[in-house]
């Protein structure tokens, strides 16, 4: 019996392991990168992109994240919205850190106020520093984990 694509409904007439044709198995994969690309830019989940992201391995999922993680890492220390966003992938896809890796796990909760460092800035007083700075040297603000 020949298999049907999950997606369109189509017969899958080549032999291979995906549930998916490789015409909905391509616009999947591009909708996997602007999802990616949104998370990082609008730092959000919407429940539209979850129901594509479903469709996708767990490996799939553990990937974007750490790439997410990374892209958000470039940028200094982790905002309130770069965070959230984070522990919604971990939350919604029930990653663990045994998944992404323990050190990729960030500490969140709601209300708390995470400061993105601004490399020439301090985040607390707004003086200029020098980026290799671990501590503020006007206000003691700790810039550095």
């Amino acid at each position: 019996m020949a298999k049907q694509c999950i997606e369109c409904g189509k017969e899958i007439k080549e032999e291979t392991d995906s549930s998916y044709c490789a015409k909905c198995d391509e616009m999947l994969d591009k909708k996997f990168e602007a999802i990616e690309d949104n998370i990082i830019v609008y730092k959000e989940l919407m429940e539209n992109e979850v129901v594509v992201l479903n469709k996708f391995e767990k490996e799939d999922i553990v990937e974007m994240y750490g790439r997410v993680y990374d892209k958000f890492r470039e940028e200094g220390e982790f905002t309130e919205d770069q965070a959230r966003v984070m522990n919604q992938i971990i939350n919604t896809f029930g990653l663990t850190s045994s998944d992404v890796g323990k050190d990729k796990i960030i500490e969140y909760k709601e209300g708390t106020h995470a400061k993105k460092i601004d490399k020439d800035k301090c985040p607390n007083c707004g003086k200029d520093i020098k980026e290799d700075f671990n501590l503020c040297p006007y206000c003691g603000y700790r810039l550095k984990l």
